[in-house]
């Protein structure tokens, strides 16, 4: 877990991203699009069949994701986030007769769903596996659990979690864990659940928006870990990482940023 932070000070921290505008997130900038969606929500929404169930989006932000459910005919869509910034922001952009949202934590919410989705929150949350086990009390039998999450199990995340273990050099700005599917695997076991998994976005782990997100965040990461910051050694090895890694095939079912982890 990373050190110093806590749910607490995220709450403040993404009240803060919601103000600037969800368009303004840092990491959102980098990612593709599938069919004019983000391709992480675009991802999720090809998990499950949507219609006519009843579901929770926990850490829903602005409220796309729940938008989307809703309109693929969803009987109730119900959209929660400890942002309050975010939960305005989303009851002024979407709205739909079996959509709602609520300023609320996770562990405060009472119902039952047939699937509890949540997109990007389980590397923010002091305890994942806690967090799963609430996921899974709140599911209806046959329900489903539809998870998010950066992968760190390929070159970005070996040369970033290098920088982390080596010199704890802060490489995120709200991470508290670094997850791979080696622990989605093992909390399926404990959890007593199936679980199908992939990865996807190989661009963003050893492709040009590697490069691109390297080129901005790199800097940064050796100012704040207080390591040499010589721009003309970072051009050195972005150049060094376009030559040797970008042309050799990582795309194994381990290497996406992200993966897409489904509790059955």
């Amino acid at each position: 877990m990373q050190k110093g932070k806590g749910n607490k000070s995220l709450e403040q921290f993404y009240d803060k991203v919601y103000v600037k505008g969800d368009k303004r997130h840092y990491t959102k900038l980098l990612f593709l699009q599938q069919k004019g969606l983000p391709l992480e929500e675009s991802k999720a929404l090809g998990a499950v069949a949507w219609r006519g169930k009843r579901v929770l989006d926990v850490g829903c932000g602005t409220g796309l994701l729940a938008y989307e459910i809703a309109k693929r005919g969803a009987a109730e869509v119900v959209g929660i986030d400890f942002s309050k910034t975010a939960i305005t922001e989303a009851e002024i952009l979407y709205r739909a007769a079996n959509l709602s949202f609520l300023k609320q934590d996770v562990k405060d919410h009472r119902g039952t769903y047939d699937v509890i989705i949540s997109l990007g929150t389980l590397e923010h949350m002091d305890d994942p596996l806690g967090a799963l086990k609430l996921f899974k009390r709140h599911l209806r039998p046959g329900g489903n659990i539809v998870i998010t999450s950066p992968n760190w199990s390929n070159p970005r995340g070996y040369m970033l979690q290098t920088l982390r273990f080596l010199f704890d050099a802060p490489i995120t700005l709200a991470d508290l864990h670094y997850l791979t599917p080696l622990d989605f695997e093992r909390w399926s076991k404990k959890l007593g659940m199936k679980l199908e998994w992939e990865t996807f976005d190989f661009s963003w782990a050893q492709g040009e928006v590697l490069l691109k997100d390297f080129t901005r965040r790199l800097p940064n990461v050796l100012r704040d870990a207080k390591l040499p910051n010589k721009q003309a050694n970072i051009d050195r090895f972005i150049k060094w990482i376009k030559e040797t890694i970008l042309p050799l095939d990582h795309k194994t079912k381990f290497s996406g940023a992200l993966g897409l982890y489904i509790f059955k």
